[in-house]
């Protein structure tokens, strides 16, 4: 499950370290404007919950981080200072603030104690056994400034804080190969001139494929 009040402070503490004009007034926005640390970060996959984005966020900051160990990306990562490598994790999906409206939906349930504990006239059978129909909470897309994804969340950055050439280009095709196949070739040629586009798109990918489940992060057995 996700520790919301714990993810928060992280996430605050590692801005702390960002020094750049405009940084005061984007993380009032974040903090005073949006439902960034609230909101989800999918409407049904990956951490689709309440706080998910926050958490994703710092997950993939993490995924990205480790990645400086690693002697295939050291030569990238020399030049790329901390900062960098912060701003470029923590915000590549502010796009998806106020991005989604919470709704309901009906599902079947198979719990035993809570069929158990139905009415005789709620409970059904099928050919995975009794159950009932609960009432859930889902997410949905309501996406009131419709300027793309990467692209958004460089133009949102960008209205308070200015962002350096390869953390734009990071952070705008961070997306990768999930971008429509029209866009592939200017994306191979942004990931040739900054590799750190593809590192960005790795750790996105690390977290929300290995890291991530629906309402929080996976349990990795020792």
């Amino acid at each position: 499950m996700i520790n919301n009040e714990e993810n928060i402070s992280r996430f605050e503490q590692l801005m702390g370290k960002v020094e750049r004009d405009g940084k005061k007034e984007l993380m009032n926005y974040i903090k005073n404007k949006t439902d960034f640390y609230k909101a989800p970060a999918s409407t049904q996959f990956h951490l689709s919950c309440e706080g998910g984005l926050l958490q994703h966020s710092l997950n993939v900051y993490d995924c990205l981080i480790a990645k400086k160990e690693s002697p295939v990306w050291k030569g990238v990562f020399e030049s790329i200072p901390e900062e960098s490598l912060i701003i470029m994790a923590l915000l590549h999906d502010l796009c998806k603030v106020n991005f989604y409206i919470k709704s309901t939906k009906n599902q079947k349930t198979y719990d035993k104690d809570k069929v158990a504990a139905a009415e005789g006239w709620q409970r059904k059978h099928d050919s995975m056994g009794d159950f009932i129909w609960e009432t859930v909470l889902k997410y949905e897309i309501n996406d009131t400034m419709p300027l793309g994804h990467g692209e958004k969340s460089v133009m949102l950055i960008h209205c308070f804080m200015k962002l350096k050439t390869d953390e734009i280009f990071a952070i705008r095709w961070h997306m990768g190969f999930s971008e429509d196949k029209t866009q592939y070739k200017a994306l191979g040629e942004a990931m040739e001139k900054y590799p750190i586009v593809l590192a960005l798109h790795e750790a996105d990918l690390e977290a929300s494929n290995l890291m991530e489940d629906t309402d929080g992060n996976k349990e990795h057995k020792a």
